[in-house]
């Protein structure tokens, strides 16, 4: 009898070149790959045993939150603006 586990599913992502060949050099010291990193926070990610992080909490994110409450904010650009950036994002 077999004690061994199918893995059956393909999980991917986008990083930039640059991350990824810092990950890559970052995790080849510890002797991990990328796969093998990623697979190994997603056993811990599905067993709970991962800290979420809030990126909503690091110091740039609550100045700009600081910044929106005081009012110290500047219009760039209308809501139909912003739209039609998102619209070239998607052609792309």
């Amino acid at each position: 009898m077999s004690t061994s586990v199918i893995k059956n599913k393909t999980v991917s992502t986008r990083v930039t070149l640059d991350i990824d060949q810092r990950a890559k050099s970052n995790l080849a010291k510890q002797g991990l790959t990328i796969s093998e990193y990623i697979r190994l926070s997603l056993v811990k990610a599905a067993n709970n045993e991962v800290r979420l992080v809030s990126f909503l909490d690091s110091p740039e994110a609550l100045e700009a939150k600081r910044e929106a409450e005081t009012g110290q904010v500047k219009t760039i650009g209308s809501l139909d603006d912003f739209d039609h950036w998102v619209d070239q994002l998607d052609a792309n």
